[in-house]
């Protein structure tokens, strides 16, 4: 058996914008996090960020070096502290394997070995919410290790948003962002903060830099009055919109709540876009989040009535990649 570490040439670290320049597992610069301390604790969590490869080894070990384990509601500690790896094309993979702790709340690694048939694309989801601080992939000796297939789509969706963004109580790493990158075959970047998206100026300057093919914008539920909400929404999209004018923009409002207030944060975000709209912007849309889970009842699509779980996770994917089809992205 051969033991290779995530830096060789050959694996590709996904989700982490910036990583093949920088190499750290964390999703926001240094400036951002020391101007918005709060931001400190999504930039340690690797929410969407994937290992890829390829290889016709018959067995692939991952094991993951953690600094810190955590639980989240809705979640097992297993499935809060898991890796997910699929065997085979990003868009259509099996289920491969759960990477998890080894049986010990103390334990800081998670190892999982699974079966490989033929020379395939592997893809290891890293664990939502740890600090991942070191990576090692085991092959068979004589095994082959290539980078992996590309995605079709050239440039990433980038997500910025809630907890609901960053993957908050599912099971498993398949939140609505994660799903969608694997409908369209795209890497992705998700730059959901739990509680702590808030419209922030500097990081709308930020990820309006960021290369990228569908930009979507949700933080609805994290804007801590109607007021704020009102004070950023468009504050923040005209500053996104200085360093990208031109890539298409997916605004959606809270799903799963239907109140007064629900309504009144819905009409602004749908003012956001009627009014860049009216300015002759051509590439932004509204997604009112009460359309999100479609025709299936929302009572059963959250944990508690604010997060989606893994069906209503699925049924956000479904609707909004109805909305990338409409636009003209193609699977």
């Amino acid at each position: 058996m051969k033991r290779i570490h995530y830096t060789n040439e050959n694996i590709v670290v996904e989700g982490i914008y910036g990583f093949q320049r920088h190499g750290r597992f964390r999703r926001y610069t240094d400036e951002i996090v020391e101007q918005y301390p709060r931001l400190k604790e999504a930039d340690g969590k690797c929410t969407g960020a994937r290992l890829r490869f390829r290889t016709d080894s018959p067995t692939v070990t991952v094991a993951f070096r953690l600094s810190n384990q955590y639980v989240d509601r809705g979640m097992s500690f297993y499935q809060a502290n898991a890796a997910y790896a699929y065997v085979g094309n990003y868009s259509h993979a099996r289920y491969a394997a759960l990477v998890s702790a080894e049986n010990s709340y103390e334990s800081d690694t998670i190892r999982t070995t699974f079966e490989n048939d033929g020379m395939n694309d592997i893809t290891v989801f890293f664990p939502r919410n740890p600090t991942v601080e070191d990576i090692t992939v085991t092959l068979a000796e004589g095994a082959l290790l290539c980078p992996p297939t590309p995605h079709k789509i050239a440039l990433p969706f980038v997500f910025y948003g809630s907890s609901i963004t960053e993957q908050g109580h599912t099971a498993t790493p398949l939140a609505y962002p994660t799903l969608l990158s694997r409908f369209f075959d795209a890497d992705f970047y998700n730059f959901g903060a739990s509680g702590n998206a808030r419209g922030e100026p500097e990081l709308a300057e930020y990820l309006g830099k960021i290369p990228k093919s569908v930009f979507f914008y949700d933080y609805d539920h994290n804007a801590p009055t109607v007021e704020h909400l009102r004070a950023t929404h468009e504050a923040f999209f005209r500053i996104f919109r200085q360093s990208d004018p031109d890539t298409p923009v997916i605004m959606t409002s809270r799903p799963a709540d239907d109140t007064p207030e629900t309504e009144e944060r819905a009409a602004i975000v749908r003012r956001t876009c009627e009014n860049a709209a009216r300015n002759g912007d051509k590439n932004v849309y509204f997604v009112d989040g009460r359309t999100l889970f479609g025709d299936v009842d929302p009572a059963i699509c959250t944990t508690d009535r604010t997060h989606p779980n893994d069906l209503g996770h699925y049924m956000m994917a479904k609707t909004l990649a109805g909305v990338l089809e409409g636009i003209g992205v193609r699977r």
